[in-house]
């Protein structure tokens, strides 16, 4: 997952370049030399907690089909539609905190939304996995390797509730619009006997326009033209001094005829524009309210006809909403049928869920786990609740050290009996305040679960790093600057002696150390 880790100017880091393999990756060191640093730069960087330097950048390669994301629903152009995805995550922080994938700009909120697909941090009491619908997901999965048709009764269910839930959203609409009802027949009415009774027609107030500038003029354009006629008459005077004078004067006669013409068929237009002036007013005054309210003729008269629609609609909402409802009914009782078959086959199968959950609750020192079922209202994970008891006590009252091994232990069964767990692991201390047995259990799970995810866990205790695929060192050198390194073998006998026997490390420490590392390493052989 994770192939890269680049901070600059953290709390503790001054500058940081780390390139981290996969599995189980323990971070130790004494007290306050930037553990928890380290991992909270990394949880900045996937926006999950706030930046703590200056700038972080995570590069990763992440099978986004795999863990269900298409990043183009978030905004993120991404060549790699199927397969792996090589990214950058970076998050700059100055005078404000910008984030990045693959330098595309994007939200905290988005980004922490894309990274809990995939990133899992086990630090305090806020995780889904002890919630009812992961560890229903949990049990689906047990049960689909023992009955493969129990998958297809959950698609169909699926399939089903997501229909039953659109009905029940369009009957919830109807309703609401029935409450309305008559209020919105008689907008629509009034709407429509408004428009029917103007009655406009295409272009007609801008004809009436011109209309009105040609009714204004009549009287005067009338008295002009009719003289203009009278002095055209005097033309054949002319006609006959051009002719008797041998003048050229063809293209003046020709102009003065078309002249003429015009004026004779204009005042032709003016004595047969029969207009009553108020009448001419009137019709003007609708027409301009009309445009002013619908923008143009054309658009008054298409809304005429929507709104002749919606009274057809209204008056079919009843009829709709007596089919909507007979659907409803129909499935509805296919919800209760197929939520009972599924509720039936979880019941049985709760058993084996809680035997295997104990079985890893067992190697955690962890006491008897009990899952209770019960049901509640429709979901899209049926009916179905569960809820989780350590010892006949409910999740919120257990200690942390409980809880997060509560936790552990369901991770476990997941990764056991699901394809879909794979991501990136982060815990902080989880073995703090545990005895020895108990980080033995913790740390042999983690081994585990490095099979499915990528796991940075920080560990005071010997039992991580004893198993782990990576031993990671933090130091502080003499100026208080962090530095992290990979540690060789020698170097980790050295590290595991000092967290077995203190800082003063005996040559008998170190024998010890090496052989309990040995002796791991040929358990793993």
């Amino acid at each position: 997952m994770i192939k890269r880790i680049f901070v600059s100017n953290s709390p503790t880091f001054k500058h940081l370049e780390l390139y981290v393999k996969d599995g189980l990756n323990t971070i130790s060191g004494i007290s306050g030399s930037g553990k928890s640093v380290f991992l909270h730069s990394i949880l900045g960087a996937f926006g999950l907690k706030e930046p703590n330097a200056e700038v972080i950048e995570i590069s990763l390669n992440v099978n986004f089909n795999n863990v269900g994301i298409n990043l183009e629903d978030f905004g993120i152009l991404n060549e790699y539609v199927d397969g792996e995805s090589e990214i950058v995550i970076s998050v700059l922080k100055k005078q404000n905190i910008r984030y990045f994938i693959n330098n595309q700009s994007i939200s905290k909120k988005k980004l922490s939304e894309i990274a809990k697909y995939f990133v899992k941090h086990i630090s305090i009491k806020d995780a889904y996995e002890l919630e009812s619908n992961y560890m229903l997901d949990t049990l689906d999965s047990i049960i689909m390797q023992k009955d493969s048709k129990f998958g297809t009764l959950l698609s169909q269910y699926n399939k089903v509730f997501h229909e039953f839930k659109s009905c029940k959203i369009e009957i919830h609409d109807i309703l609401d619009k029935q409450k309305n009802i008559e209020n919105l027949k008689d907008f629509a009415q009034f709407e429509i006997d408004k428009i029917s009774r103007i009655n406009p027609k295409p272009g007609e107030y801008d004809k009436l326009l011109h209309d009105k500038k040609m009714l204004s003029k009549k009287e005067k354009v009338m008295q002009i033209c009719k003289k203009a006629l009278h002095s055209l008459d005097g033309l054949d005077h002319v006609s006959k001094a051009i002719e008797l004078l041998d003048i050229d004067g063809g293209e003046f006669i020709s102009i003065a005829m078309d002249l003429r013409g015009n004026i004779e068929n204009a005042i032709d237009e003016f004595e047969n524009l029969d207009i009553e002036p108020e009448a001419l007013l009137e019709r003007i005054a609708e027409l301009s309210e009309i445009n002013r309210k619908y923008g143009s003729e054309e658009e008054a008269i298409k809304h005429l006809e929507s709104q002749k629609e919606k009274i057809k609609e209204y008056d079919n909402i009843e009829f709709d909403k007596t089919q909507l409802e007979k659907r409803f009914k129909e499935l509805e009782y296919r919800i209760i049928e197929l939520s009972e078959s599924i509720s039936k086959k979880r019941v049985k199968f709760i058993v084996h869920f809680e035997k295997k959950l104990n079985y890893y609750a067992k190697q955690l020192r962890l006491e008897n786990i009990n899952i209770k079922h019960s049901q509640g209202e429709y979901s899209h994970k049926g009916i179905d609740m569960l809820n989780i008891l350590l010892s006949a006590k409910q999740k919120n009252v257990v200690s942390s050290g409980e809880y997060n091994r509560m936790r552990l232990a369901m991770l476990c069964v997941s990764a056991e009996y699901s394809s879909n767990c794979n991501g990136i692991l982060i815990l902080d201390e989880i073995d703090a305040n545990l005895s020895g047995e108990e980080s033995e259990g913790v740390a042999k799970l983690l081994q585990f679960l490095s099979n499915s995810y990528q796991i940075f866990a920080i560990s005071h205790q010997p039992f991580m790093p004893l198993m782990c695929d990576q031993h990671y060192l933090i130091s502080k050198d003499s100026n208080n600057e962090a530095n992290i390194k990979l540690l060789d073998k020698q170097e980790q006998v050295k590290e595991i002696a000092r967290i077995v026997g203190g800082s003063n490390l005996s040559k008998d420490t170190l024998i010890y150390a090496e052989k309990l590392l040995q002796q791991e390493k040929r358990k793993n052989s």
